[in-house]
């Protein structure tokens, strides 16, 4: 007897709900908690708070007892809220042009939005400081008029293909000593405006401590990359990795951000162990490249059932393993500046972000990559992806706009890739044509 569309979509639903990972739950349990403290303290005590971006040294803040919102991350709640098109038109109506990055300015329009009693996690406060690069953060800070400290990374001059084979103990060499002096002086600027607003100086044993439990819960994630790429089979879904991953990452340094994600690593071995996977038809695996697509995480499960198809892999968890670990800590300052002054650009600059990419993908056994299209660096991305044999879908959609999402032309548009390019290319896989470079 054949299924309808009904019932399959209702047998998916029971299937995931199943298979969610217990971390997940208290993940959001925590979340919600922390806002609402956070919320409750700065509104009814005054305690100020910092807004700045994914590339902001966070663990400065932790060490000085400052709450942290990065404007990325609370845009991604934004569009988890299903609020994203609302505000995006908001926006437009306050005349920021089309073409302005929703990912970073959703959270400016939740700050400036005075009209919608409906927020997600009950809204922003105004902060007391703001540091980002140019952008939405300069007009958030002039808004509420609050200080702004710039934060500009300094172009690289030598580039090291293997750059992840280098990051944990070679950061010196990698980042090259001229741009972490100049990440380091910003960062002197950004510790003094802080401990202005904190109250107290910066205690750098403190600073080293947290820097220490970064490591440690980055470990975790490394293992638990290991475990997806070893695993015969998926056994976390794509979707609830990255919310835990940068769940865990908003607070990290904290004794909270390490037990959880010793609890994740902890979870998803023991489902691997149990064979309990989230696809037991497993057929081919998809990467996803580059920014996530944060308004439609779910999106991603529908392709189990029908086409045996899983995500396996995306930016969050692996640059949480090549990117964020750096042993040697004698000067935790000048390593937290290494961390920072080349993330981005080793993820999406052409080259570094190529080979990565294919490293990753031979790693996770891919048979084909999703990502969304106009990314910096996309392009030869998924051209060397492609030279290797494993096939690339650009969606034309944004992270986190949901005005740009249609639902039925997207399962369309992936349902033709899997069926017309995925599965060629895996069965040439099987037979040994694709090259294993990398």
């Amino acid at each position: 007897m054949t299924m309808t569309d009904a019932e399959r979509e209702a047998s998916r639903q029971r299937h995931q709900a199943l298979t969610q990972l217990e971390v997940s739950r208290s993940l959001r349990a925590y979340q919600r908690e922390w806002f609402a403290g956070l919320r409750a303290e700065v509104f009814e005590q005054g305690r100020p708070y910092v807004i700045g971006t994914a590339l902001t040294p966070h663990e400065i803040f932790e060490a000085l007892d400052l709450p942290f919102i990065a404007d990325v991350w609370y845009s991604g709640l934004v569009a988890a809220r299903r609020q994203s098109g609302y505000y995006s038109d908001y926006l437009s109506r306050k005349g920021f042009h089309d073409g302005l990055s929703r990912y970073a300015a959703l959270t400016l329009a939740v700050l400036l939005d005075e009209e919608n009693p409906d927020k997600p996690w009950g809204g922003l406060p105004p902060p007391a400081l703001v540091t980002s690069d140019r952008g939405s953060g300069e007009i958030i800070a002039e808004r509420f008029g609050v200080p702004f400290i710039l934060t500009e990374h300094p172009v690289a001059q030598r580039l090291f293909t293997n750059w992840w084979e280098m990051s944990r103990w070679q950061w010196e060499d990698l980042d090259e000593s001229y741009r972490i002096d100049v990440m380091v002086e910003q960062f002197k600027e950004l510790i003094a405006a802080c401990e202005q607003i904190a109250g107290k100086k910066l205690d750098v044993d403190r600073l080293r401590e947290i820097m220490d439990r970064v490591n440690h819960q980055e470990e975790y994630f490394d293992e638990v990359r290991t475990i997806i790429c070893e695993a015969p089979k998926l056994p976390a879904r794509l979707g609830e990795v990255m919310s835990q991953v940068m769940g865990i990452q908003w607070h990290r340094g904290t004794e909270w951000a390490l037990q959880q994600a010793r609890a994740f690593r902890d979870e998803v071995k023991q489902r691997a162990d149990a064979e309990q996977w989230v696809c037991p038809n497993e057929r081919y695996r998809l990467m996803y490249v580059g920014q996530g697509l944060w308004q439609r995480l779910e999106f991603f499960t529908q392709f189990e059932e029908s086409h045996g198809a899983v995500f396996a892999r995306s930016n969050y968890l692996s640059i949480a393993s090549d990117g964020y670990l750096r042993y040697g800590l004698r000067d935790p300052l000048r390593a937290l500046a290494s961390r920072y002054v080349t993330m981005s650009i080793q993820m999406h600059m052409p080259g570094l972000g190529s080979a990565w990419a294919l490293w990753e993908a031979n790693r996770h056994r891919i048979d084909g990559g999703l990502q969304i299209g106009g990314w910096w660096g996309h392009r030869a991305i998924t051209k060397s992806l492609e030279e290797h044999g494993i096939p690339v879908l650009d969606l034309d959609v944004d992270a986190v706009d949901g005005n740009t999402w249609d639902e039925d032309r997207m399962r369309r548009i992936v349902t033709a890739f899997i069926e017309e390019r995925v599965a060629p290319a895996a069965t040439r896989q099987r037979h040994g044509e694709r090259s294993s470079t990398g």
